[in-house]
């Protein structure tokens, strides 16, 4: 397609990604195309809703790997799908093929299409060149098999929720030494509590999760990347007693940075 078409039709291209290097070579061979391309970081959460808001109607390409900004805030790429739509920014998002429920939640949310990061550059710039001059990226039979997808996922979401809810603070506590590799008598003397008493939180814990050895009540949290999302969701249901302890845990499981 000749690039001053492109540009009549959707001309802005805003690249919303965590690596620096690769969101600068795309954006130099947007803008070779005749794209109005522009970069900013994943990491700056703010910033990035004050550019979208000053681009006219285009194209956000935006990565959905988990990160967090200056001040330990979790940025979750699926929240930013509906903002970047109210400024008239259509969205395709960019996984490396790990977070499918995160995919799935980002085209509920309205995305128009993903990417594998692992695709070829030339593919990628292909497809977003495609996308900005407003040629589908997806069919609508894969839009629903994602939707359905979806769907699945918030099914889980919500049984998982349901067990977590179950934990006390001082059981959420244990749940993510056990999480970080800790064994009883090592929980015991961390928490300055006799071991008899950890073994038997830890029964507590693994019926209440409805699972049958601390290996898979640890894979329970590991087992879906939006569960990570939950455990953040969370802390704010708790209050703010709760939320020391959950971001603790947090930390251990790498949603945030430990702050020592």
């Amino acid at each position: 397609m000749n690039a001053d078409k492109i540009s009549q039709l959707r001309h802005s291209v805003l690249i919303i990604d965590h690596h620096n290097l690769f969101s600068t070579a795309l954006r130099i061979a947007l803008r070779a195309e005749g794209l109005d391309a522009h970069q900013i970081p994943m990491t700056e959460h703010d910033a990035i809703l004050a550019t979208a808001a000053r681009l006219p109607a285009g194209l956000a390409l935006l990565d959905l790997a988990r990160t967090v900004d200056a001040e330990g805030r979790a940025i979750h790429g699926t929240d930013l799908v509906a903002a970047l739509s109210q400024h008239n920014l259509r969205t395709l998002v960019l996984n490396d093929g790990s977070d499918e429920p995160g995919t799935a939640a980002a085209i509920a949310a309205g995305a128009i299409g993903w990417l594998a990061r692992s695709a070829s550059f030339d593919v990628l710039l292909r497809t977003l060149i495609a996308a900005a001059a407003g040629e589908p990226v997806m069919t609508g039979a894969e839009r629903q098999r994602w939707l359905n997808r979806h769907r699945t996922y918030q099914d889980r979401q919500k049984c998982f929720a349901q067990r977590l809810q179950r934990l006390s603070p001082r059981e959420h506590e244990m749940l993510g030494l056990l999480t970080d590799g800790y064994r009883a008598r090592a929980i015991a003397e961390r928490l300055a509590v006799p071991p008899t008493t950890v073994r038997t939180q830890i029964r507590a814990i693994l019926a209440k999760l409805e699972v049958n050895s601390q290996l898979e009540a640890v894979a329970l949290l590991y087992d879906d990347p939006l569960r990570h999302r939950m455990l953040d969701e969370l802390t704010l249901d708790r209050g703010t007693e709760w939320a020391p302890a959950r971001r603790t845990n947090l930390s251990r499981l790498g949603v945030f940075p430990s702050k020592g």
